[in-house]
Formats: C-alpha cells, sequence, structure tokens
C-alpha cells in the first residue's frame, strides 16, 4: 500500500484579519488575499504530490455568510483536483455550520463531497495499487455543538486504510471553544488508521503511530496570537504498509511572528536595534512576508535610553532598518524592560526588602502556582490572557511588579 493525501483545516478563506492597526494599501491588499492565495497553493502542493485525496477538516469558511468570492474560489479549486483525478472531502465546522448561513456553490464537481451535518458519511476509494481506502466524516449542523461528534462514527469495515475527518476540540484544549469534545482515547478505540481533525489553529500530532490524530493548524495566520504565528499550511500524509507518516507543508504566503527580544545584554540603542534585526532575521522567509510584532524584554543597562524616545519612534526606526525589503514588516514595538537594580544585594537581607525579592523568585519558579492564583482572584477578566501568556512574560510581569514594590520601600515613587 502506498498513497499521499493532504490534510488542512481552518482556512477561513477570505478571513478578516486582527489587531494589525494601520497598515499601508499595498499589505492590506495582500493580508485581503492571502488566505486564498494558501489556498492555491494547498491545491499546487496536491497536484505535484499527485495525492489520493485532500480532507478539509472544517471551518473552511470564516462565518455562516461564507463570501460570494470565498465560495467561488473554493470551487475552483475543488475543479482544478478533480481534473486532476484527485478527490476533496469537505467537513464543516462552527465558523460554517451546514443549517446556518447562505450557500451559493450547489453544484460541486465530479469528485468533490461535503459530508452531511445529520449523521457521519463514508465513502470508498482505490488508491494506485489496488488498496481500498475509506474516509468518513461529518459536518456541524450549527455552530454551537455540545455533543461530541465522534460518536457518529461506525467502527470500520473490511481491509485497507481507514481515515476519519471531524472538527472536533480533543482533550479539552483551553484556548478554543469545547465543541465536539472528546478525549483522545476515545478516538483510537473507534479503530480508524487515520483521524484528520480542525478546530485548534496550532499544529499538533496528538499520536503519530497508528492510528495517526493530528492537526494541521489553521492554513493561512489572522493575528499575532500566539495560535496564530509561525509557519501555517497542511499536513501530507504518506501511507506505506498501513501506516500514515505525516509531514507538514508550509504555504502560508504571510508569515505572523511575535518576537521576544532579550536587550539586558545590550548598553546602548544601536545594540538594541542590532538585537531586533538579529530577532526578525531569524524568522524571515524568502518568498513570504513576515509581519513582526516586537516585545523589547530584560534589564538593561540601555533603559534611560530607551525611555527617552517614544515606542513609536523606536518602531520607526525598526522599519527604516527594513525599507525596501518584501519579505519582512515591522508593525508594532512594546516596551517591558527594567532598569538593572542591584536585587543581589537585596536577596540576602533580612529585612522587608529582601523578603520581597526571595518571594518573586519563589513565585517565577512556579508559573503554574501564579496562573491559579491570578485566575482564581479574577477568573473571568484573566483566563483568556493567561492561556497566551508564556512563562517568560510571566516572569517579567512578577519582576515589574516586585521593582514597583521596591520603589515605595525605598521611597522612589
Amino acid at each position: 500500500m502506498s498513497f499521499s493525501f493532504i490534510h488542512a483545516a481552518d482556512l477561513h478563506l477570505d478571513t478578516p484579519f486582527e489587531g494589525l492597526g494601520q497598515v499601508s494599501t499595498v499589505l492590506r491588499d495582500r493580508l485581503v488575499d492571502a488566505s486564498l492565495e494558501a489556498l492555491d497553493a494547498l491545491v499546487d502542493h496536491a497536484l505535484g504530490a499527485r495525492a489520493l485525496f485532500v480532507a478539509l477538516a472544517g471551518d473552511v469558511y470564516d462565518g455562516a455568510s461564507r463570501g460570494l468570492r470565498a465560495q467561488v474560489r473554493l470551487r475552483g479549486a475543488t475543479e482544478r483536483l478533480s481534473d486532476a483525478g484527485i478527490h476533496t472531502f469537505i467537513a464543516h465546522g462552527n465558523h460554517d455550520p451546514v443549517d446556518e448561513g447562505w450557500s451559493a456553490v450547489r453544484a460541486w464537481p465530479e469528485r468533490v463531497r461535503v459530508f452531511s451535518a445529520h449523521a457521519a458519511e463514508t465513502h470508498a476509494l482505490t488508491a494506485a495499487d489496488g488498496t481500498p481506502v475509506t474516509i468518513t466524516g461529518t459536518s456541524f449542523p450549527v455552530r454551537d455543538v455540545t455533543e461530541g461528534l465522534h460518536a457518529r462514527f461506525p467502527r470500520p469495515a473490511g481491509p485497507g486504510f481507514h481515515v476519519a475527518v471531524l472538527h472536533a476540540n480533543v482533550g479539552a484544549a483551553p484556548d478554543h471553544a469545547a465543541y465536539s469534545p472528546c478525549r483522545l482515547e476515545d478516538l483510537v478505540a473507534l479503530g480508524y488508521d487515520a483521524w484528520l481533525l480542525g478546530h485548534i489553529h496550532r499544529r499538533a500530532i496528538l499520536r503519530a503511530r497508528t492510528p495517526l490524530v493530528a492537526y494541521p493548524g489553521n492554513l493561512q495566520g489572522r493575528s499575532f496570537k500566539p495560535a496564530e504565528c509561525g509557519p501555517k499550511g497542511a499536513l501530507r500524509g504518506d501511507v506505506d504498509a498501513g501506516v500514515a507518516t505525516p509531514t507538514f507543508i508550509d504555504l502560508a504566503p504571510i508569515r505572523f511572528e511575535g518576537l521576544n527580544v532579550d536587550v539586558s545584554a545590550c548598553t546602548e540603542l544601536g545594540a538594541v536595534f542590532e538585537a531586533c534585526r538579529a530577532a526578525a532575521d531569524a524568522v524571515r522567509t524568502p518568498g513570504r512576508t513576515t509581519l513582526a510584532r516586537g516585545t523589547l524584554r530584560g534589564r538593561t543597562p540601555a533603559y534611560d535610553d530607551l525611555m527617552t524616545p517614544s515606542a513609536a519612534e523606536l518602531l520607526r526606526g525598526l522599519q527604516e532598518t527594513t525599507r525596501g525589503a518584501p519579505d519582512l514588516l515591522w508593525t508594532a514595538l512594546a516596551l517591558e524592560v527594567q532598569p538593572v537594580r542591584a536585587l543581589e544585594a537585596l536577596r540576602p537581607r533580612d529585612d522587608l526588602a529582601g523578603e520581597l525579592v526571595r518571594e518573586m523568585d519563589r513565585l517565577i519558579a512556579e508559573p503554574d502556582l501564579v496562573r491559579r492564583l491570578l485566575v482564581t482572584a479574577a477568573p473571568n477578566a484573566l483566563r483568556e490572557l493567561l492561556a497566551e501568556t508564556d512563562d517568560a512574560t510571566l516572569a517579567l510581569w512578577l519582576a515589574e511588579a516586585a521593582e514597583q514594590a521596591l520603589h515605595l520601600l525605598e521611597g522612589d515613587a
């Protein structure tokens, strides 16, 4: 048995982009077309790989209204695949439920199947070597599906390779709504060879051995949220001897990158700009446009120099360093820096200042405890923010709080 398939999800075709502020007209036009360009790149790769099928695991459109341009582009893409003998299987998710919204496409190309919203459907294919392949899937009828749709899936029967396509929150991922919730063991127990999932925008292989259980992540990033940053695209599954091996395919024409730039060793602004340039060079990719949002962090000797100009002036300086470079654009800059203080000298002191520094150390070493304490204090306001905050940022917040407390103790406020 030897064949390939393409697994994509959360295309959000013709999606709006979030949190970008003012951008140039040229960039705005590129952003508007980015999700559609990613779809075209997906088709090109499927054609080049001679894939047996393409599975789109939900949230193909960004909303129930779908959008005419997105629907026309998807129909054209699937027609290209169908004409080349490649099948397309489409599941709808919480953003584009079947029973809500409007659809302009009622007649799909020959080799396209849209899964029912009210039952799991199974379609049979035959690989070039004669191996039977079945693809089973289902769609969301409405946006708020709180029952596990995996319960619709029958146990596969007969020889061959059996694939399941599902839009779901497996394992209660905290930064996504609990639509169609289930556990990994629920999927494994059903007996399929591969589960091709959608809904979670961060790429993840939940299980690499049979059955393969995978999220490809969204096809094109949409903002600077952590789950939206970095390379985006699809997975290619290469099946040999009944085992699927996934490979990530980078397809998004625009990449979002949140850059944490450590400036603790920088003694003046020139060194700060060099640190920013190095951070950006590490993520820029020829042939793609990288949008960078930087955060300067650390206790730095350059603190006073950094506080003299505004963040907007520093951002303009960074933008000047990349003027004329089509593959990188700085969009925003945040300053989360602190002056260098002799905390080491305070730490052993037997007074309130020493106790404060030692308590800060303890909390920095236990970020999960800090999260639990903060959520308990203000669960609604902080839960989503903390889900997107890494340990380094949390440590910086604690250090800043300790710094302010020390200023008050020393009469600097």
